[in-house]
């Protein structure tokens, strides 16, 4: 953790010049309040009414004392602006040979696609000791990626490209990966009954990005990514995977698992192999083929009584097949 306990942990090689300069401002701001309350005291006991004393005034102003406490705040301004300026021209002009990284702002998920063309999705694998380029868009409303631990902040607009870089300067841990936020409110979803759950609305809008070792970010880049570390002792590795995507991905914010109606989508449970009724008349059996086209064009069969709402999901054909394979292990629940 941080030295000091009010701000996270320094995971970036920006984050000790972003906290040199609040905790200066902050130390600033005490001492400057500290001094001004210590002369108001003084000058309310010095010049304070007395029985016999008759209040005089104190003389004509004192140039000296007037030039002071004019330019020695703009010797300060002026150096906190250099400063400020210096870090951001370095946060905003990356590197030549940085990592590109895509990124998709939805509500409420986030996509990272890598060179490889890889996409994760609130989840991202990101080299350590490495200068990383995000480029950002929204493919909806407003949004504002955030990361605390990397003290880097850019909205990411609808319609036009923004870019952000940084370098991790150490390994996270499956236990505490770097959270992202959205710092932009873009919404909520209305009557959700799941809205507390990750990457159900705006303030549930995260993602997290696991720091590891470089060349394990080569081996990702050649051979693809696989389950993640929760599920490496589970009794079966494609069920457990399945459920990540599930909680991890905001599915549980339109579909339940618990067998009973009311959300805003299909419940899971028990509903693989059953034949399902489609908006404007016809069925389809929920089937492999089935959900993988829900999952990757949500708009081609909708079924009876939901709208079309969901975004499509760029998953790869390993994700698909556990979300499948955890789809199924609902049925025998």
């Amino acid at each position: 953790m941080n030295q000091f306990s009010q701000l996270p942990p320094q995971m970036s090689t920006f984050a000790p010049d972003v906290d040199w300069m609040y905790l200066f401002l902050f130390w600033l701001s005490v001492a400057s309040f500290v001094a001004i309350v210590a002369v108001m005291v003084y000058f309310v006991f010095k010049y304070r009414r007395r029985p016999g004393v008759e209040a005089v005034p104190t003389g004509h102003g004192n140039t000296a004392l007037e030039l002071a406490w004019t330019f020695l705040p703009l010797i300060v301004l002026a150096f906190l602006f250099h400063e400020g300026f210096r870090v951001y021209v370095q946060e905003s002009v990356p590197p030549e040979n940085t990592v590109d990284i895509h990124v998709t702002g939805k509500q409420w998920s986030w996509e990272f696609t890598h060179s490889n063309g890889i996409t994760e999705t609130n989840e991202a694998k990101i080299p350590v000791h490495t200068p990383v380029r995000l480029i950002m868009s929204s493919s909806d409303v407003l949004h504002s990626f955030f990361v605390p631990d990397f003290r880097i902040k850019r909205d990411v607009v609808p319609g036009m490209y923004t870019t952000l870089w940084f370098e991790a300067t150490a390994l996270s841990t499956p236990e505490r990966p770097v959270r992202v936020f959205c710092a932009e409110y873009c919404g909520a979803l209305q009557g959700s009954t799941n809205g507390n759950d990750r990457n159900t609305n705006h303030s549930t809008m995260m993602a997290d990005l696991h720091i590891i070792p470089q060349e394990e970010y080569a081996t990702f880049l050649r051979e693809g990514g696989g389950p993640p570390a929760e599920c490496a002792d589970a009794v079966d590795v494609n069920v457990c995977w399945g459920q990540y995507i599930y909680a991890h991905n905001g599915c549980s914010a339109c579909h339940e698992i618990n067998g009973e109606a009311g959300g805003h989508g299909p419940n899971w449970m028990g509903v693989f192999g059953e034949e399902i009724a489609l908006e404007g008349g016809g069925s389809v059996t929920a089937d492999d083929a089935y959900i993988k086209r829900s999952i990757l064009d949500p708009s081609a069969d909708v079924v009876s009584g939901f709208g079309n709402i969901m975004p499509p999901y760029r998953l790869r054909d390993q994700e698909i097949d556990a979300v499948i394979a955890f789809m199924r292990s609902l049925n025998a629940q």
